[in-house]
C-alpha cells in the first residue's frame, strides 16, 4: 500500500509504475512531459479531503499482489496504527502488508539528485525496491 499526504500524485505515480502503466523510469524532459499527460486516478492529489483514509485499490501487481493507494491526510499514524490494528480483526496478519510512505521516501531522496527527470526516476527506485522485497 502506497500512502501519502493526498496533495500531490507521489502515491497514484507510484502504484502506476508498479501496475506497470508507466516506466520506471525516464531519460529525458519530453518523456517526463510526455508521461504527465496520461490520465491517472488522483495524479493532481485529491481535491476534496473527503477521500482522505479511503483505500483505493488500483490493481494487481505482476506476482498477484493487491496495490492500493490511501491518502492520509495530516494524521499518517493514527491512520496507519488504526489500519494495523484492525487487520487481526478481519483475520488477516498485518504483516502480509507493506505501508509505503511515499513523501517520506521522496524528503529523503529530494536533496540528492537535481536532475529535473529525478523526482520521478526516485519514484520509481523506490516501487523496484518494494517490488524486490515482495
Amino acid at each position: 500500500m502506497y500512502h501519502w499526504g493526498g496533495k500531490d500524485g507521489t502515491a497514484p505515480l507510484a502504484a502506476a509504475i508498479h501496475l506497470g502503466y508507466l516506466p520506471p523510469r525516464v531519460g529525458t524532459e519530453e518523456e517526463l512531459r510526455i508521461l504527465r499527460r496520461q490520465f491517472l486516478p488522483f495524479v493532481q492529489g485529491l481535491k476534496s479531503a473527503v477521500a482522505v483514509g479511503i483505500l483505493h485499490h488500483m490493481g494487481e501487481g505482476k506476482k498477484g499482489e493487491d496495490v492500493f493507494i490511501l491518502a492520509t491526510g495530516k494524521k499518517t499514524d493514527l491512520l496507519l496504527k488504526t489500519l494495523t490494528n484492525i487487520l487481526p480483526l478481519l483475520g488477516e496478519d498485518p504483516l502480509h502488508y507493506h505501508f509505503i510512505n511515499c513523501q517520506t521516501y521522496m524528503i529523503q531522496k529530494a536533496q540528492t539528485d537535481l536532475d529535473p527527470c529525478g523526482w520521478y526516476n526516485q519514484i520509481g527506485q523506490m516501487v523496484r525496491q518494494v517490488q524486490k522485497g515482495l
